[in-house]
Protein backbone atom coordinates (compact mmCIF):
# COMPACT_ATOMS: atom_id res chain seq x y z
CA UNK A 1 0.00 0.00 0.00
CA UNK A 2 1.48 3.45 -0.82
CA UNK A 3 2.44 6.11 1.86
CA UNK A 4 0.07 8.38 3.28
CA UNK A 5 0.65 11.64 1.91
CA UNK A 6 1.68 13.99 4.80
CA UNK A 7 1.99 17.67 5.30
CA UNK A 8 4.50 18.83 7.81
CA UNK A 9 3.80 22.34 9.39
CA UNK A 10 5.74 23.80 11.97
CA UNK A 11 3.51 25.69 14.61
CA UNK A 12 4.31 28.77 16.60
CA UNK A 13 4.80 28.28 20.42
CA UNK A 14 1.84 29.29 21.78
CA UNK A 15 -0.92 27.57 24.57
CA UNK A 16 -2.69 26.27 22.22
CA UNK A 17 -0.11 24.42 20.35
CA UNK A 18 0.11 20.58 20.17
CA UNK A 19 3.29 18.26 18.37
CA UNK A 20 1.73 15.54 16.90
CA UNK A 21 4.48 14.15 15.14
CA UNK A 22 5.16 11.67 17.26
CA UNK A 23 1.57 10.50 18.12
CA UNK A 24 0.62 6.59 16.87
CA UNK A 25 -2.44 8.58 15.47
CA UNK A 26 -2.28 11.46 14.70
CA UNK A 27 -5.11 12.58 12.75
CA UNK A 28 -7.13 11.91 15.77
CA UNK A 29 -5.67 15.07 17.46
CA UNK A 30 -8.83 17.54 17.27
CA UNK A 31 -8.35 21.62 17.52
CA UNK A 32 -9.91 23.54 20.38
CA UNK A 33 -13.16 25.12 19.38
CA UNK A 34 -11.40 28.67 19.15
CA UNK A 35 -9.41 27.89 16.07
CA UNK A 36 -10.84 27.91 13.17
CA UNK A 37 -10.89 25.77 10.01
CA UNK A 38 -9.23 29.16 8.40
CA UNK A 39 -5.91 28.86 10.78
CA UNK A 40 -3.08 27.45 9.69
CA UNK A 41 -3.20 25.50 13.17
CA UNK A 42 -6.13 23.79 12.22
CA UNK A 43 -5.58 20.22 10.18
CA UNK A 44 -8.90 21.11 8.05
CA UNK A 45 -7.23 24.17 6.90
CA UNK A 46 -4.73 22.06 4.73
CA UNK A 47 -5.48 19.82 1.62
CA UNK A 48 -3.48 16.94 2.81
CA UNK A 49 -3.37 15.15 6.61
CA UNK A 50 -1.14 16.89 8.75
CA UNK A 51 1.64 16.20 10.85
CA UNK A 52 2.31 19.38 13.53
CA UNK A 53 5.73 20.45 15.12
CA UNK A 54 5.75 23.09 17.21
CA UNK A 55 8.86 25.74 17.13
CA UNK A 56 9.92 25.58 20.72
CA UNK A 57 10.80 29.38 22.10
CA UNK A 58 9.36 30.48 18.77
CA UNK A 59 6.60 32.76 20.48
CA UNK A 60 4.43 34.99 18.24
CA UNK A 61 6.92 37.79 19.37
CA UNK A 62 9.98 36.31 19.57
CA UNK A 63 10.11 34.86 15.64
CA UNK A 64 9.01 38.63 15.07
CA UNK A 65 12.18 39.77 16.60
CA UNK A 66 14.06 36.65 15.29
CA UNK A 67 15.83 36.33 18.93
CA UNK A 68 17.74 33.13 19.00
CA UNK A 69 15.60 30.80 20.60
CA UNK A 70 13.09 31.72 18.21
CA UNK A 71 15.07 30.61 15.44
CA UNK A 72 16.75 27.39 17.30
CA UNK A 73 13.39 26.32 18.07
CA UNK A 74 11.62 26.50 14.11
CA UNK A 75 15.41 25.14 12.84
CA UNK A 76 14.68 22.28 15.48
CA UNK A 77 10.98 21.88 14.17
CA UNK A 78 12.32 21.25 10.44
CA UNK A 79 14.39 19.05 11.49
CA UNK A 80 12.01 17.04 13.11
CA UNK A 81 9.56 16.97 10.23
CA UNK A 82 12.39 16.68 7.89
CA UNK A 83 12.07 12.69 6.02
CA UNK A 84 8.93 12.33 7.67
CA UNK A 85 6.33 14.14 5.58
CA UNK A 86 6.23 15.56 1.43
CA UNK A 87 5.95 19.07 2.25
CA UNK A 88 7.07 21.46 5.31
CA UNK A 89 5.17 24.90 5.94
CA UNK A 90 5.95 27.33 8.38
CA UNK A 91 3.16 28.86 10.21
CA UNK A 92 4.06 31.91 10.71
CA UNK A 93 5.83 34.58 8.34
CA UNK A 94 9.12 35.09 10.34
CA UNK A 95 9.97 31.69 10.35
CA UNK A 96 12.22 32.38 6.90
CA UNK A 97 14.68 33.95 9.37
CA UNK A 98 16.17 30.74 10.37
CA UNK A 99 16.78 29.92 7.21
CA UNK A 100 20.71 30.00 7.74
CA UNK A 101 20.29 28.05 10.82
CA UNK A 102 19.58 25.05 8.83
CA UNK A 103 22.92 24.98 7.13
CA UNK A 104 22.05 22.81 4.03
CA UNK A 105 18.04 22.99 2.40
CA UNK A 106 16.08 20.24 3.99
CA UNK A 107 15.65 17.02 1.81
CA UNK A 108 12.08 17.52 2.54
CA UNK A 109 10.70 20.61 0.22
CA UNK A 110 10.36 23.72 2.64
CA UNK A 111 8.50 26.81 2.53
CA UNK A 112 8.91 28.65 5.27
CA UNK A 113 7.86 32.04 5.30
CA UNK A 114 5.09 34.07 2.92
CA UNK A 115 7.67 36.41 2.88
CA UNK A 116 9.95 34.19 1.19
CA UNK A 117 7.59 34.80 -1.72
CA UNK A 118 8.40 38.20 -1.38
CA UNK A 119 11.09 38.37 -4.19
CA UNK A 120 8.56 36.88 -6.80
CA UNK A 121 6.24 39.66 -6.08
CA UNK A 122 8.51 42.16 -6.72
CA UNK A 123 9.67 40.89 -10.17
CA UNK A 124 6.46 40.38 -11.17
CA UNK A 125 6.12 44.06 -11.91
CA UNK A 126 8.06 47.55 -11.84
CA UNK A 127 5.46 48.37 -9.39
CA UNK A 128 5.85 48.73 -5.53
CA UNK A 129 4.90 45.19 -3.93
CA UNK A 130 2.75 45.64 -0.52
CA UNK A 131 2.93 43.35 2.45
CA UNK A 132 -0.05 42.73 4.27
CA UNK A 133 0.85 42.17 8.21
CA UNK A 134 -0.95 41.72 11.64
CA UNK A 135 2.14 44.21 13.05
CA UNK A 136 3.15 47.05 10.50
CA UNK A 137 6.43 47.16 13.39
CA UNK A 138 7.56 44.19 13.42
CA UNK A 139 7.39 43.79 9.11
CA UNK A 140 8.62 47.10 8.83
CA UNK A 141 11.51 45.90 11.64
CA UNK A 142 12.07 42.65 9.92
CA UNK A 143 12.13 43.77 6.40
CA UNK A 144 13.77 47.20 6.60
CA UNK A 145 17.23 45.76 6.12
CA UNK A 146 16.48 44.97 2.58
CA UNK A 147 18.32 46.86 -0.46
CA UNK A 148 14.95 47.04 -2.47
CA UNK A 149 12.93 48.43 0.92
CA UNK A 150 12.15 51.34 -0.82
CA UNK A 151 9.49 49.20 -2.83
CA UNK A 152 8.16 47.35 0.06
CA UNK A 153 5.27 48.96 1.45
CA UNK A 154 3.41 46.99 4.70
CA UNK A 155 0.34 47.74 5.49
CA UNK A 156 -0.59 46.65 9.06
CA UNK A 157 -4.05 45.25 11.15
CA UNK A 158 -3.01 45.50 14.43
CA UNK A 159 -4.84 48.69 15.10
CA UNK A 160 -7.92 46.92 14.52
CA UNK A 161 -9.96 45.82 17.23
CA UNK A 162 -10.67 41.88 16.32
CA UNK A 163 -6.69 41.72 15.25
CA UNK A 164 -5.38 43.01 18.13
CA UNK A 165 -7.27 40.30 19.57
CA UNK A 166 -5.78 37.24 17.96
CA UNK A 167 -2.81 38.77 19.56
CA UNK A 168 -3.41 37.91 22.94
CA UNK A 169 -1.87 34.72 24.45
CA UNK A 170 -5.31 33.29 24.91
CA UNK A 171 -6.44 34.32 21.58
CA UNK A 172 -7.87 30.50 21.29
CA UNK A 173 -8.73 29.04 24.72
CA UNK A 174 -10.96 32.76 24.85
CA UNK A 175 -11.51 34.51 21.77
CA UNK A 176 -12.07 37.98 22.03
CA UNK A 177 -12.39 38.16 18.22
CA UNK A 178 -14.72 36.35 15.30
CA UNK A 179 -14.09 35.47 11.91
CA UNK A 180 -16.14 38.28 10.84
CA UNK A 181 -15.01 40.68 13.25
CA UNK A 182 -11.74 39.48 11.02
CA UNK A 183 -12.92 40.55 7.54
CA UNK A 184 -15.02 43.07 8.61
CA UNK A 185 -11.98 45.10 10.04
CA UNK A 186 -10.07 43.70 7.32
CA UNK A 187 -12.52 45.15 4.73
CA UNK A 188 -11.79 48.89 6.32
CA UNK A 189 -8.29 48.65 5.96
CA UNK A 190 -8.34 47.95 2.41
CA UNK A 191 -11.18 50.50 1.91
CA UNK A 192 -8.62 53.11 3.44
CA UNK A 193 -5.18 52.05 1.88
CA UNK A 194 -6.63 51.72 -1.56
CA UNK A 195 -7.23 55.22 -1.42
CA UNK A 196 -4.52 57.42 -3.49
CA UNK A 197 -1.30 57.91 -1.23
CA UNK A 198 -3.00 54.95 0.62
CA UNK A 199 -0.38 51.82 1.05
CA UNK A 200 -2.14 49.68 -1.40
CA UNK A 201 -2.97 52.36 -3.60
CA UNK A 202 -1.12 51.11 -7.21
CA UNK A 203 0.85 48.37 -6.18
CA UNK A 204 1.65 45.44 -8.44
CA UNK A 205 1.25 42.54 -6.11
CA UNK A 206 0.18 42.11 -2.18
CA UNK A 207 1.98 39.36 -0.27
CA UNK A 208 0.38 38.20 2.93
CA UNK A 209 2.91 37.84 5.86
CA UNK A 210 0.22 36.46 8.47
CA UNK A 211 -0.94 33.15 8.59
CA UNK A 212 -4.26 34.32 9.33
CA UNK A 213 -4.82 36.24 6.44
CA UNK A 214 -4.75 33.72 3.63
CA UNK A 215 -8.50 32.42 4.75
CA UNK A 216 -9.31 36.21 3.14
CA UNK A 217 -7.17 36.14 0.29
CA UNK A 218 -10.30 36.12 -2.12
CA UNK A 219 -11.27 39.04 -0.72
CA UNK A 220 -8.50 40.72 -0.61
CA UNK A 221 -7.41 39.99 -4.53
CA UNK A 222 -11.33 41.25 -5.69
CA UNK A 223 -10.96 44.28 -3.74
CA UNK A 224 -6.81 45.43 -4.61
CA UNK A 225 -7.26 43.48 -8.50
CA UNK A 226 -3.54 42.65 -8.28
CA UNK A 227 -1.80 39.19 -7.58
CA UNK A 228 -1.89 37.79 -3.88
CA UNK A 229 0.83 35.73 -2.90
CA UNK A 230 0.22 33.39 0.37
CA UNK A 231 1.43 30.70 1.59
CA UNK A 232 -1.84 28.49 1.96
CA UNK A 233 -2.22 29.09 -1.88
CA UNK A 234 1.06 27.74 -2.46
CA UNK A 235 0.82 24.92 -0.72
CA UNK A 236 -2.35 23.72 -2.89
CA UNK A 237 -0.96 24.68 -6.06
CA UNK A 238 2.00 22.46 -4.90
CA UNK A 239 -0.36 19.38 -3.77
CA UNK A 240 -3.04 19.56 -6.47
Amino acid sequence: MPRQRRLGVVLLDAEHSVETLDWENPDEWLPPSGLGEGFFGHPAAWPLPVLFAVAHGATAAAAAKSTAEALDGIAAAVGRLDGRCDLIVGGCGYFGAAWPLLGSPPSTPTILSALDLLDLALSSSRRDAAVLSMSAAAALSFLGERSDFDRIRVVGLDHCADWKAIGRPDWVSNPQWSVEGLEKNLQEVLDVEMQPGGGLHGVGAVVLECTVLPQFAALIRDRVGVPVYDLMSIVKAIVG
